[in-house]
């Protein structure tokens, strides 16, 4: 205590001096409104610029969470627009009113874990059999097509991805609807073959292929998988066709996985009709 008050001390004069500034400045700000309102303008000021900084701090910390607020909204709207779509797509004077059923559902997940330097890539969810995912199930990224869910555990599910030579999917062009499969050739993460389309059908550069939600019903028909870049006549019956995936692999976060709930329904209808064509 006692060498506080000989620190005090020794600077008693300075003290006694920065007293005097601030009563000063003081009675200069309160008398004087010339003085008084350019202050009260640059304090303002600098109070607004450490908020903003402030405000972008906390922002940053609080990006995750936005996100996934953002994502699940998000979801919301796509489950209420496919129930929008289906019930005037049919009509309100049909009478099989299981029709109208919101026959795809949408949830969120988020990528924790992606390769796409291989022949056969995949990616991993954070969310699993808790959270009503399946084996099965299509993945949409907010671009366009992801993959297919091909194992689930209780917390986790892993999904193949379009970079995948064992998979494939059925698509077609939007404005033709010229049926064809989308099929990654080790490309890079970026580019497609979009291949059996025959040579009948108009193809230009730009066309947008999006899903004929056919195979296996994973996906509504009309996602958005790739854009036709280049248009090959290699002499034979089909088109040779690349096409830019809309979805950045490279990039994926936030993804959607799609339920359809009435596949069950669909498969053990086609399941006698597949038997008798093999």
């Amino acid at each position: 205590m006692y060498r506080l008050l000989q620190f005090i001390y020794n600077l008693r004069v300075f003290l006694a001096f920065i007293c005097l500034e601030l009563f000063c400045f003081v009675c200069i700000v309160n008398y004087n409104p010339y003085q008084g309102a350019a202050y009260f303008s640059t304090s303002k000021n600098v109070v607004g610029k450490v908020l903003e900084v402030d405000k972008s701090i906390t922002g940053y910390f609080n990006l995750k969470e936005i996100n996934e607020q953002l994502a699940t909204e998000n979801a919301s709207l796509q489950n209420q627009l496919r129930q929008a779509l289906q019930v005037n797509k049919l009509g309100y004077d049909t009478a099989a009113s299981v029709l109208r059923k919101n026959q795809y559902t949408f949830s969120v997940a988020r990528v924790i874990n992606n390769s796409t330097i291989y022949a056969n890539n995949y990616f991993t969810l954070d969310k699993g059999l808790e959270n009503g995912l399946a084996v099965g199930m299509g993945v949409v990224s907010p671009n366009g097509v992801a993959g297919q869910i091909k194992a689930c555990s209780e917390h986790y599910s892993t999904a193949i991805s379009v970079l995948n030579t064992k998979w494939s999917v059925s698509a077609h062009i939007k404005n033709t609807k010229a049926d064809g499969i989308i099929q990654w050739e080790v490309n890079g993460p970026h580019t497609v073959k979009f291949t059996n389309v025959g040579r009948h059908h108009k193809i230009k550069v730009g066309d947008s292929i999006v899903t004929s939600g056919y195979k296996e019903s994973l996906f509504p028909e009309g996602i958005l998988i790739a854009t036709i870049t280049n248009v090959n006549d290699e002499g034979g019956a089909y088109w040779n066709i690349d096409a830019k995936l809309a979805t950045d692999y490279t990039a994926m976060d936030y993804v959607f996985v799609i339920n359809n709930i009435l596949k069950v329904e669909k498969d053990s209808l086609e399941a006698t009709f597949k038997k008798e064509l093999k």
